[in-house]
């Protein structure tokens, strides 16, 4: 029986020119070839997460979810001026939250004292979605503490794509730890090689003593954007088992955690 969701990937067309991104995929990310993946693995579904380099145009993203079942959910990226009717439209097509892609240190972390970034965020608290932030951890309580506050649901891509081979010594997530008792902060547990550290498994166990695996989802990352060829689909899937030997734990990770965060069940 199909059970449990990759709850991060990307899909789109071949891909001739980029918005603002330096980064260009040498090939495309079928739809069909991901669901391929996913019925390797027996997983029901799955969430498809806007790519950086397409920008704020979330056309092939749109046009994917409505060719897939309730099964499965999307991310976009969204200018601070997005109207509450554009938003509403998309959660109607399957979106349940925005992402920022902030990595870099050229990146500006956005104003959040700017009143258009205020009401953006209002707007996702109304719909009830959710804010993807993928940041270094280095640079996490520049923005975390603003977000906190301003009382979003958070989601940490990357297991926060921490920088420092002890949790104790890494000040973001440290910091994001504290944030646990809100019960609005979610972590992606995937793509291992975007972050230097030696080895994740003390960040795990600390995720998994102050989040819990009710705010923990797992994410494939393929196509690995930036890591192509260098492991398979089966790879990622099978890295849980590693990062969670708790056989109740991952089912949860898997199901139950992504029915809640992405509203599979409504």
């Amino acid at each position: 029986m199909k059970l449990g969701f990759d709850c991060h990937a990307h899909v789109y067309s071949t891909i001739n020119d980029t918005l603002g991104s330096n980064y260009r995929p040498s090939r495309p990310a079928p739809v069909g070839v991901w669901q391929q993946n996913l019925n390797k693995c027996d997983l029901l579904g799955g969430v498809i997460v806007q790519p950086s380099f397409l920008g704020n145009d979330n056309t092939m993203l749109l046009e994917r979810l409505t060719q897939l079942g309730s099964h499965y959910r999307g991310v976009v990226q969204l200018p601070k001026d997005a109207s509450y009717q554009t938003m509403l439209a998309l959660s109607a097509a399957g979106v349940v939250g925005v992402r920022w892609n902030l990595v870099e240190r050229r990146s500006e972390l956005p104003d959040l004292d700017d009143p258009e970034w205020q009401s953006f965020l209002k707007q996702l608290k109304l719909l009830d979605w959710h804010l993807e932030l993928h940041l270094e951890s280095v640079r996490l309580p520049e923005i975390l503490p603003a977000l906190q506050e301003s009382g979003v649901t958070l989601v940490i891509d990357h297991f926060g794509l921490p920088q420092q081979d002890d949790p104790q010594y890494d000040k973001g997530f440290c910091l994001l730890l504290e944030m646990a008792n809100t019960g609005r902060v979610w972590v992606k547990m995937s793509a291992p090689y975007r972050s230097p550290v030696k080895t994740l498994k003390p960040y795990i166990q600390a995720l998994l003593a102050h989040l819990g695996r009710e705010r923990l989802v797992w994410g494939s990352d393929w196509p690995w954007t930036r890591h192509e060829n260098k492991h398979s689909y089966l790879d990622t899937y099978h890295w849980l088992s590693t990062w969670v030997p708790n056989m109740d734990d991952r089912h949860y990770i898997l199901n139950n955690s992504p029915r809640t965060l992405f509203k599979f069940d409504t």
